[in-house]
């Protein structure tokens, strides 16, 4: 891809270069931009970074124009807002902590660009594109490494900031790439210690969201000793399974496989994809504590279950959103519910109460898809029988709606009273287990109920009331 035509293509980013070029500044495009260009893709965000202007500078120049977000000013980064444009000048960094952010930071306009460099995380990253004369300066030989898909990180200044490891792990998962064995050494010396749980939740949600082949991404953190880190995750690393019906290997390779599978049928809806995401990561954790071998062979009775507490505690350190790790713990328990319906071809009455259980059938029928995917099972018939019933019976994306309401009630001379919710509920059920399907039906059942009978509730008022 073209990055002069694409500049050209972006008039506000040519504005600004041309502001800061007027000025006297030398502007690169740095970063993910490059390399995204270089893969023939778009970018939606653009690195600049300025020599020869302090930041003070470019504020001046740009104000009168753009709203400028100055939040990663002490770090020598301005945030065009709206533009998704980021503007940087050249620093120098002295680290004072264990902290990403314990450094002291000095901006430096005249430093030599290959020194800038080698401050980047991998060298993939690390390609600047000089706008003025149509070059590229690639000192760490960046775009070789990109061309043989290779991650290697670009100096020993790497090792400043730990969550390049993940960020190493998200890439590889992107991009298809093998690390390097000097990367991977290095990245063994390093810990998430010091890390904020909302750093490391961003680099898994990359992973989730972008990750083409997301295999690459758990080999990495394997290799690195990092998945040490996530205990739940790395108990499944030489867990055998059953090698008739798991022939791919341990269980961690059979998460490989499932999530390389949910790569290539995301549903782009960001909520939805991050809980398939994190149920299919954390689905077969309860293996880890009920994997037992006997003569018959390799069993994971209720693992399931058993699992729901591993998967919860694993999200809750990551700092998982509520409502995403509420409904991806349900795609836990009920992960094997897909299988055991198809095989025996279940009822209606059967998914109507599956669909109030889990809620979204249709998340749950690709967590049946992928799992068989990772047994190395390519079958497609579970994932569409059961999103084609599902969809039949209108309840793929939410179970069924009552028939019978509270106003209903009092249609027919049941006044509101503490057993209202037990009526409604036991109606809800039996219109579940397909014993009506009508108001006129519904009605009836209520009216059936053998324990029904009117009662006083009040005092001064004389109200009607089901006990059930």
């Amino acid at each position: 891809m073209d990055l002069r035509a694409v500049i050209q293509s972006h008039h506000d980013l040519a504005a600004i270069i041309n502001l800061l070029r007027g000025a006297g500044g030398r502007c690169y495009l740095v970063g993910g931009c490059v390399r995204d260009a270089l893969l023939g893709q778009a970018s939606a965000n653009f690195d600049l970074e300025v020599f020869g202007l302090s930041s003070q500078q470019i504020i001046d120049l740009c104000r009168p124009h753009y709203a400028i977000d100055l939040v990663g000013k002490s770090y020598g980064i301005l945030k065009i807002r709206q533009l998704d444009i980021d503007i940087g000048v050249p620093r120098r960094e002295v680290k004072t902590g264990n902290t990403h952010v314990d450094f002291q930071v000095h901006e430096a306009p005249d430093l030599p660009v290959e020194e800038a460099i080698r401050r980047r995380d991998f060298t993939i990253n690390s390609i600047y594109y000089d706008l003025e004369n149509d070059s590229y300066i690639d000192p760490f030989h960046g775009r070789r490494d990109l061309e043989q898909k290779v991650l290697r990180h670009t100096s020993e200044r790497f090792v400043e900031d730990p969550l390049r490891v993940l960020r190493g792990m998200q890439f590889c998962a992107r991009f298809d790439l093998t690390p390097s064995p000097e990367t991977v050494a290095l990245c063994q010396t390093l810990s998430p210690e010091y890390l904020s749980a909302e750093r490391i939740y961003q680099e898994f949600v990359k992973l989730l969201l972008q990750g083409e082949v997301i295999s690459k991404g758990l080999s990495f953190l394997k290799a690195t000793g990092w998945s040490q880190f996530f205990p739940e995750l790395h108990a499944m690393i030489g867990l055998k399974q059953d090698p008739v019906r798991h022939p791919e290997g341990d269980a961690y390779q059979h998460i490989c496989n499932v999530l390389d599978a949910f790569a290539h049928c995301r549903m782009h809806n960001r909520n939805d994809d991050l809980t398939l995401g994190f149920a299919l990561l954390c689905h077969d954790f309860g293996k880890a504590t009920t994997t037992f071998q006997d003569e018959k062979g390799t069993h994971a009775y209720w693992h399931e279950i058993i699992g729901i507490l591993p998967a919860k505690n694993f999200m809750e350190r990551l700092g998982v959103p509520k409502e995403i790790m509420i409904q991806a713990l349900t795609l836990v328990q009920y992960h094997m519910e897909p299988r055991r319906f198809f095989k025996r071809n279940a009822s209606d009455a059967d998914l109507r109460r599956l669909a109030y259980n889990v809620r979204r059938l249709d998340l749950l029928a690709l967590v049946g898809y992928c799992d068989c995917y990772g047994r190395v099972d390519h079958n497609e018939a579970i994932r569409d029988w059961l999103y084609s019933r599902a969809k039949e019976l209108g309840i793929l994306k939410a179970p069924p709606k009552a028939i019978v309401q509270g106003r209903h009630l009092v249609s027919i001379g049941i006044a509101p009273n503490k057993s209202y919710s037990r009526i409604l509920m036991k109606a809800y059920f039996a219109q579940l287990n397909g014993d009506f399907d009508t108001l006129e039906d519904g009605l009836a059942y209520v009216r059936k109920l053998s324990l029904a009978q009117p009662t006083q509730t009040d005092p001064e008022t004389e109200r009607s009331s089901i006990s059930v």
